[in-house]
């Protein structure tokens, strides 16, 4: 028994499904069937039932995967401390930031870490909030970068970077740009572009329109179709007045009934957290009162 086979395990379970497991750790599919069959001769039980191509947990597989789960988090965490130990010159930090934080934080904020600390790598996936959760949980991410309201998630531990609050964009163009404050009303029978179900963003909008549906007349990853379509008025969005640069031609209303959210980082409960680790929320977190300073003056 070794650590990759509990890993491998691990994403089996994750998956149901082993060649979606082999692509995702990059390991072949006779590999990954290998190293379970191992495991289940080491161990003198089965792990999954077998029927007809698929697979599910055993009883004694579950009870085994909570078990290596425990095992896994404990020697990540032991891996790290082993490292600060030894002052490893070059430390790799996974950080999970949605497309619309994205596109305003990471040309902002990241460079300028680097440059403060170049021993230390940042290695950046766009995922949205809630299913960064997911992968921060599993050990796929050291950080999560993430809007959310005052919801408190018990398996993470954070630190605010900003409060801030959404606001309906608009092209110059259009009836609303000259519009002090958007109410539901005026909103909810627009053509609607909005991020995909998954992020945080779509939840608090969707949840906050629930009595009046929006008309979404499409989901974008991609913060460059949401602006194309914006400024030529084909759809109005909900969204931080940071996700556009200045050059745009897309005018932000504050909305007469407020979404508020605080962006975070979030990091998993209890898991060892490394100098690199320590130096990385000490840096977000000295970008509070900066970020705020600029959220503030756009709504007053």
């Amino acid at each position: 028994m070794n650590i990759n086979h509990l890993r491998y395990f691990q994403e089996v379970c994750k998956y149901n499904n082993i060649t979606k497991a082999s692509e995702a750790v990059h390991v072949s599919q006779p590999s990954i069937t290998a190293a379970i069959k191992e495991l289940e001769n080491e161990l003198g039980y089965q792990l999954f039932n077998r029927v007809n191509n698929r697979i599910s947990l055993t009883d004694d597989g579950s009870s085994f995967l909570s078990k290596a789960k425990d095992f896994i988090n404990s020697y990540d965490n032991f891996h790290r401390e082993s490292l600060d130990i030894g002052n490893k010159t070059h430390v790799v930090l996974k950080v999970g930031i949605p497309p619309v934080l994205g596109t305003f934080m990471f040309k902002k904020f990241f460079p300028a870490f680097e440059q403060l600390h170049p021993n230390i790598r940042l290695q950046m996936f766009e995922i949205g909030t809630i299913s960064g959760l997911k992968r921060l949980n599993e050990g796929g991410l050291d950080f999560l970068l993430g809007a959310m309201d005052d919801t408190v998630y018990p398996q993470c531990d954070s630190r605010l970077i900003f409060r801030t609050q959404f606001g309906l964009a608009v092209g110059e163009g259009s009836t609303l740009a000259k519009e002090p404050f958007a109410s539901k009303e005026m909103i909810y029978h627009q053509p609607f572009i909005i991020f995909p179900n998954g992020s945080y963003h779509y939840t608090a909008i969707t949840e906050h329109f629930k009595e009046h549906p929006l008309n979404i007349i499409m989901e974008a990853s991609q913060i460059s179709t949401i602006r194309y379509i914006v400024e030529n008025n084909f759809a109005v969005t909900i969204t931080y007045q940071e996700s556009f640069d200045a050059s745009s031609k897309i005018v932000h209303i504050p909305l007469e009934d407020p979404i508020n959210a605080n962006v975070s980082v979030l990091w998993r409960k209890n898991a060892y957290v490394s100098n690199a680790m320590k130096a990385f929320i000490t840096y977000t977190s000295s970008l509070e009162d900066h970020q705020q300073s600029k959220v503030e003056s756009f709504w007053d």
